[in-house]
């Protein structure tokens, strides 16, 4: 017994743990919202509206790539905090500037109909709102997580997600259907901003000595994101959304609608342990990397460790339960996604462990190994597509293969993000 508590308060001193806690904690209450929520928007919104808006928020994943090009990821790692501001101040202006040229595009490109989904050509401009809202925050979010403000990312992340599902809630009163989805995530994603501006407010002293001097020095100096690492979390991120623009385009809406609410529930136990844990290993990363490679491999391997653990008992749990709870929760029009839960867990699992590690390329600036790695991954999803559309004529067995290969690119993903740490010395981490 004594040992037991011995290990608890060794826990709870650990830095990591202590963060990792109080993020999943605002995750968990975030989620809890989300678990509460959902059967009523089930039960409002119909599988077919549900499929289109999925491949809203497919195109909107996708274009979160670009709307800062990826200098908001930039932003926890400098030393000097005058540069770290500017980098801030980068990446919204960018938000604004690429938000609008993506308007201009969506406007003339017939993407809706590329993807059968007809019903979204009206609205595909609320698209570009979203993506400056979503621009704005991943921008606070990199700044909170360079002071280390837990608690306000955790506040922040609610604050987004319930407006959001109650936006949608209460639009639905008035019986828009699709338009009250889009109108309650454009609500979410700009309000889901307001705690941090206060935070930038309270924390930076020159918030009001914007150099456009120093504002070029930071767009040049870490010229390797847009040039690179855009690349790479864009052919990550399409790679993700592609099933949903496979079903949505090869099937019918409806079975695009099963599969985003199967990406939903598995969302949750993902943005609870996985996400929370890439924020706080993000974190912590260049600091212990400072110290000694050997120091690093043994935070590496207690994180891989750790979150195979998390991630058999969450996923798991998931797994068993899913059939029975989709039933009683959500009605039996979604009885199909309790099936393509199961299917897609093995892929959710390996997110799970992958995800928080990948972070290594960006504290070791190994930015083309992460391309490579990426590449590999879209290409071994492309080529599940390939495989799903020639000899998989049923959404289940397609969805199978392309869960299989998916896993198998992670994995893969997560052996070059161990291979960046033979490759640095402890006093020479690159942030440039």
């Amino acid at each position: 017994m004594t040992q037991l508590w011995q290990w608890k308060d060794k826990l709870l001193k650990n830095p990591f743990i202590r963060s990792l806690s109080v993020l999943m904690a605002g995750t968990a209450l975030t989620n809890l919202i989300i678990v509460l929520t959902t059967p009523l928007l089930t039960r409002l919104y119909t599988p077919e509206e549900f499929g289109v808006y999925s491949v809203f928020l497919s195109l909107l994943f996708t274009g979160t790539i670009l709307v800062s090009l990826r200098y908001e990821t930039a932003i926890p790692l400098p030393e000097d905090e005058d540069e770290a501001f500017h980098l801030l101040v980068l990446s919204i202006i960018l938000a604004f500037i690429v938000s609008a040229l993506l308007c201009i595009l969506f406007f003339f490109m017939p993407i809706s109909q590329l993807l059968n989904v007809p019903e979204l050509e009206t609205y595909m401009w609320m698209l570009s709102l979203s993506l400056l809202g979503i621009g704005i925050f991943q921008a606070f979010n990199s700044w909170a997580l360079r002071d280390e403000q837990y608690m306000m990312i955790s506040k922040a992340k609610m604050t987004m997600n319930s407006s959001q599902i109650a936006s949608q809630l209460s639009l639905c009163l008035f019986q828009l259907g699709l338009p009250g989805l889009l109108i309650g995530e454009i609500i979410g994603r700009m309000t889901g901003s307001l705690d941090y501006f206060r935070l930038i407010k309270r924390t930076h002293k020159a918030v009001y000595k914007i150099s456009a001097k120093s504002l070029v020095k930071v767009l040049i100096g870490y010229k390797s994101y847009p040039i690179v690492s855009s690349w790479a979390a864009l052919i990550n991120s399409l790679g993700t959304q592609m099933p949903i623009f496979y079903l949505a385009a090869h099937f019918d809406a409806k079975t695009a609608g099963w599969f985003f609410l199967a990406q939903k529930i598995l969302t949750i136990p993902e943005g609870l342990i996985g996400f929370s844990a890439s924020q706080v290993y993000l974190s912590q990363a260049a600091q212990t990397a400072r110290n000694s490679q050997e120091h690093f491999r043994q935070f590496f391997w207690d994180t891989v460790k750790k979150m195979i653990v998390i991630g058999l008992i969450i996923i798991g749990l998931v797994a068993l339960c899913a059939l029975l709870a989709i039933k009683i929760v959500f009605g039996e029009q979604w009885i199909q996604a309790a099936e393509f839960i199961q299917i897609l867990s093995v892929l959710y699992f390996m997110k799970i462990i992958i995800n928080p590690i990948s972070a290594n390329f960006y504290v070791f600036n190994a930015l083309g190994k992460q391309f490579i790695s990426e590449l590999i991954r879209f290409i071994l999803i492309c080529v599940s597509l390939f495989l799903a559309l020639e000899f998989f004529v049923t959404p289940t067995t397609s969805l199978l293969c392309i869960s299989l290969v998916s896993a198998t690119g992670y994995l893969i993903h997560g052996i070059f993000a161990w291979s960046t740490i033979k490759e640095y010395k402890s006093e020479e981490i690159k942030h440039d």
